[in-house]
């Protein structure tokens, strides 16, 4: 590697950690080796707590206006990840990896006959996410559901109902098509 390249290395390190640095400022609690890339948008931080060894690659939104949104140790997220526990709960556990384009939302709009779309109440629920879990890509986790330890969610499955721990789903609604354990 040529002198320009191992100082551009070394600056990029040293932007990120200042990225990260910065970031924390704005969480209610944030462990050791946050290390986020840019960008990451972070709305209503006071709610959010993050382990230890958090780690982002980029076009991440943490939301927790009016919510909780709690991040465990040794947690990774891809791409274009979404995130909002506005008006709701959600607990990411330990070491969950959480591949691009997945969207988490613990709360959805009223749908009530007579009244307009966007003035009605937002409806919030709770998401768990338990240890040792892979969402795949393009995923979407609605609210009230409980992710069980060891669990694979394929590609593109939405979650509508909690899932057995090291049950592997896939599809939309998300079903259960095999195990990790052979005790299921």
């Amino acid at each position: 590697m040529n002198y320009f390249n191992k100082i551009m290395h070394l600056l990029s390190i040293i932007l990120n950690r200042f990225y990260g640095f910065l970031h924390k400022l704005s969480l209610h609690e944030c462990g050791k080796n946050f290390s986020p890339a840019f960008p990451l948008k972070i709305i209503g931080g006071k709610n959010i707590s993050i382990g230890d060894n958090f780690s982002s690659i980029g076009n991440v939104y943490l939301l927790s206006n009016d919510g909780k949104l709690e991040i465990g140790n040794n947690v990774s997220l891809n791409t274009n990840i979404h995130i909002g526990a506005s008006f709701g709960k959600i607990i990411v556990k330990d070491n969950v990896c959480i591949g691009p384009n997945v969207v988490i939302r613990s709360s959805d709009h009223g749908i009530s006959f007579g009244k307009l779309i966007n003035a009605q109440p937002h409806v919030g629920g709770v998401i768990i996410i338990n240890d040792d879990v892979w969402i795949g890509s393009n995923a979407v986790i609605l609210k009230n559901v409980e992710i069980g330890e060891g669990a694979v969610v394929a590609a593109g499955a939405v979650v509508t109902k909690d899932i057995p721990p090291y049950s592997i789903v896939a599809g939309v609604p998300a079903k259960i098509i095999s195990s990790r354990n052979s005790k299921l």
